[in-house]
C-alpha cells in the first residue's frame, strides 16, 4: 500500500530528490550521465525516473537506486522518449504546415490556423504527457501512453492537485536555471534534479490518499 501524503507540498516536492544520500548520488550519476553519454544518458535519465516514480507509488525504499539495473532502466527510457515523440508529434506536423504554408505564399489565415492548431496541439501534449508518464509508472499500464484521450482523463480527474503540480514543476524548472551560473555543466545536475522534483509532485497530486477516496 503507498505511503503517499495526503497534502502535495512545495517544500517536500523541492526537498525529495536531495533528501537522502541515494538521492544526492543519483542526481550525480545522472548528471554525469548526461554529460558524458548523450543521447543516452538523457534516456537513461528518463527510464530512472519512471523507475523512482514507480517505487515511491509502491512505498519501495530506497527510491534513488543509481540507476539500477542499467538495461531495464535504459528500456524504460526508450519506452518514455518514443512516447514524448510521439505525444509531441501532432504539434511539429501542424508547425511544419504553417511554415510550408507561409512559404508558399498561402492566404494568412490559413497560415494563423496551422500555427494555432500547432500551439494547441503543443499545450494539450505537454498537459498531458506528465500524467500519463505517471500512470504508466505506477500501474504498469503501457495502453494509457498510446491513448492520448484516456491519458488526459486520468490527468483531468486529479483535479487542482494536477495544476498544483504543474506550477511545482514549472517553479523547479525555472530555478534549474540557475545552474548556468556554474559554467553552464552545473545545469545539468540541476535539470535532473528538476524532474526528480516533476515526478514526485505528479506523482503524490494523481495518487495521494485524497485523490484516491474521489474515485
Amino acid at each position: 500500500m503507498s505511503a503517499l501524503p495526503t497534502q502535495l507540498s512545495w517544500r517536500a516536492s523541492f526537498e525529495f530528490p536531495v533528501a537522502t544520500p541515494e538521492g544526492r548520488h543519483d542526481v550525480l550519476i545522472g548528471g554525469i550521465a548526461v554529460i558524458f553519454l548523450l543521447p543516452i544518458g538523457w534516456i537513461l535519465n528518463l527510464g530512472a525516473r519512471l523507475d523512482v516514480v514507480q517505487r515511491l507509488y509502491e512505498d519501495n525504499p530506497p527510491y534513488f537506486r543509481g540507476f539500477h539495473p542499467w538495461r531495464r532502466t535504459f528500456r524504460r527510457g526508450c519506452v518514455s522518449a518514443a512516447t514524448i515523440f510521439s505525444y509531441l508529434t501532432p504539434a511539429m506536423l501542424c508547425a511544419a504546415l504553417a511554415w510550408y504554408t507561409w512559404r508558399s505564399g498561402s492566404s494568412p489565415w490559413i497560415v494563423g490556423a496551422w500555427m494555432a492548431a500547432a500551439v494547441a496541439s503543443f499545450i494539450l501534449g505537454v498537459f498531458t504527457l506528465p500524467g500519463c508518464m505517471t500512470v504508466y509508472a505506477c500501474e504498469k499500464d503501457p495502453e494509457v501512453l498510446w491513448h492520448p484521450a484516456r491519458a488526459f482523463d486520468r490527468a483531468r480527474r486529479a483535479g487542482r492537485k494536477y495544476g498544483k503540480a504543474w506550477l511545482i514543476s514549472l517553479a523547479a524548472v525555472a530555478l534549474s536555471l540557475l545552474g548556468l551560473l556554474a559554467l553552464v555543466i552545473g545545469f545539468v545536475f540541476t535539470s535532473v534534479w528538476a524532474w526528480e522534483v516533476v515526478g514526485y509532485a505528479f506523482t503524490v497530486a494523481m495518487y495521494s490518499s485524497s485523490v484516491r477516496a474521489k474515485e
